[in-house]
């Protein structure tokens, strides 16, 4: 029930930073919110683990960008931004090169695929189209490898329209900031604003939504029925699929179907020491490639002499990876090795500890962010369409311009959802 015993205005499904971010600007405007959680905790799919250690350890996002809502909330309330230093490297033989991203090969295959395709085609058949020269395989490699990594995202189904639309507005470049605190203090940024000011109920998945102008039901996997005037809608791509609507929305459906939830596999290693720094010219190292191992990227933390490394397989490279915590490390610890000219065991002998989260097998996620499939490039604009002032939807996929996939993007659609209600 509502603060004050009664029906709420809105309704809000899901407290990840959309659902959080539409609730704060509904209960700033004096409108009594209620957020529905399926979790144990706030925050969805960011995460920064609750660990005893100096620098946070991040299961989920961690890379903010330098102007956004993002930004703005974490100034607004002290927190300390870092901006990524150091750089990228991987190794050739016996020695360590630069991996320092080309944006321009990028964009060049990029626009030219755009160009020849057509229509809103898949990335690999644009490619084919346009880009089939034996002379641009090392190109053609490039970008199919940031495509698999930095979207995580299978370049035979993902739209090229929509990965132009991302390096034209959200590129790696665009966010190289990360709070010292860990990007939870987006999410304790949020909860603070709202307290005393709109009911959370944790553990509360929603099954059903019944609607009709003016009025919505949320049944709850307990049978529990809900009742407001409105509600906003911020689940993840693979949970909005599965929610039932009466009456349904198949213009809805028939969006949600031009975007899939790519994969990631995420971990963070502890050593005894940053004993990489010790390694040729690594000492300066942000990022490790070994785009041929089943952990292709590896990342120092915000702080660079924290004995910490993030390693990240995206796309269907991380499909790929075993489902077992110990295979996975195992895996993980031999990728690592081959990209720092180690063995393995030497590697394993200096591990403390690790930190892992399967977000692919969450059942509140099934996955780690959207991508656009071929076609799909315009289906954010049906997702994101209030249905007849009652049914608001927001979330990462939701987005845009390419901004699905990113923090600022789950933020904004958060603030847009929660004004669009206000407005009408």
């Amino acid at each position: 029930m509502s603060r004050g015993g009664t029906a709420p205005d809105v309704l809000v499904v899901g407290a990840g930073l959309a659902g959080l971010a539409a609730a704060k600007a509904l209960a700033d405007a004096g409108r009594e919110v209620t957020i529905l959680e399926a979790r144990d905790r706030i925050g969805g799919r960011v995460w920064t683990a609750d660990a005893a250690e100096p620098v946070a350890i991040e299961l989920g996002p961690e890379w903010i960008g330098d102007e956004g809502a993002a930004r703005d909330l974490l100034e607004s309330r002290g927190e300390a931004l870092a901006r990524a230093d150091g750089m990228p490297y991987r190794r050739a033989g016996d020695r360590w090169v630069s991996a320092e991203r080309q944006p321009g090969i990028v964009t060049r295959l990029l626009r030219r695929a755009v160009r020849e395709a057509g229509d809103d085609a898949a990335l690999l058949d644009a490619l084919d189209r346009c880009c089939a020269d034996p002379r641009l395989a090392d190109e053609r490699a490039q970008l199919l490898g940031y495509v698999e990594g930095f979207n995580a995202a299978d370049p035979a189904r993902v739209s090229v329209r929509w990965l132009d639309q991302v390096d034209r507005n959200e590129p790696p470049e665009a966010s190289e900031l990360r709070a010292r605190g860990g990007s939870g203090r987006l999410i304790a940024a949020l909860d603070g604003a709202l307290a005393g000011r709109a009911e959370l109920r944790l553990g509360t998945a929603a099954r059903e939504v019944r609607w009709r102008r003016g009025r919505v039901e949320v049944v709850t996997e307990a049978g529990e029925t809900l009742r407001a005037g409105a509600a906003v809608i911020s689940v993840p791509l693979p949970l909005l699929e599965r929610l039932h609507f009466e009456p349904e929305l198949p213009e809805l459906r028939a969006a949600a179907a031009g975007l899939v939830m790519g994969p990631v596999t995420k971990l963070v290693f502890r050593f005894r020491d940053p004993f990489w720094r010790e390694i040729g010219p690594l000492r300066d190292m942000l990022f490790l490639h070994a785009m041929e191992q089943p952990f292709p990227v590896w990342w120092t933390a915000v702080d660079p002499e924290a004995p910490l490394l993030s390693g990240w397989a995206g796309g269907p490279r991380s499909a790929g990876l075993p489902s077992g915590e110990g295979p996975l490390v195992e895996a993980a610890v031999a990728s690592l090795a081959a990209a720092l000219g180690l063995p393995p065991r030497e590697v394993s002998g200096r591990l403390d500890a690790h930190y892992h989260h399967d977000w692919n097998r969450d059942p509140w996620s099934l996955g780690a962010y959207s991508y656009v499939l071929a076609g799909g490039a315009e289906a954010y604009r049906t997702l994101a369409r209030p249905v007849e002032q009652t049914l608001y939807f927001a979330g990462e996929a939701t987005c845009g311009a390419g901004s699905n996939a990113t923090m600022e993007g789950a933020l904004q659609s958060g603030l847009r959802a929660g004004r669009a209600l206000l407005d009408a």
